[in-house]
């Protein structure tokens, strides 16, 4: 009995030191997860000047692609399952994304970040 009591708070405190920033119910304030071939959530809104990252949960490759309107382009590259991509977002408007494995700017993995 004792042992396993050791064994749950030795899980525990490994949980704790390995914590992510990421709620277990979904998506922090400036998170977008890439889940069941979808962005979750669809559209986020942020500031002007925040960083928003997106966190691969599926099993597949994804990416994260945005090439007209206001800013600057951006394009991922291929994010591997369980990896990550982070974009800072400086200048206000509406930028509607997708990824080009699963979609195009107008059907199938899409996203909208809105920057205020």
């Amino acid at each position: 009995m004792r042992l396993i009591r050791l064994m749950n708070v030795a899980a525990f405190a490994l949980a704790a030191a390995c914590g992510s920033s990421t709620s277990p119910s979904g998506p922090g304030p400036s998170q977008v997860f890439m889940q069941g071939i979808a962005f979750s959530p669809t559209t986020r809104t942020v500031s002007v000047g925040a960083t928003v990252t997106w966190l691969n949960q599926d099993a597949v490759a994804h990416t994260v692609t945005y090439s007209s309107g206001p800013g600057t382009s951006f394009s991922s590259g291929t994010i591997a399952p369980a990896g990550i991509y982070t974009h800072t977002f400086t200048v206000s408007g509406t930028y509607q994304y997708y990824c080009t494995i699963h979609g195009t700017p107008t059907t199938g993995m899409r996203g909208t970040i809105v920057v205020q």
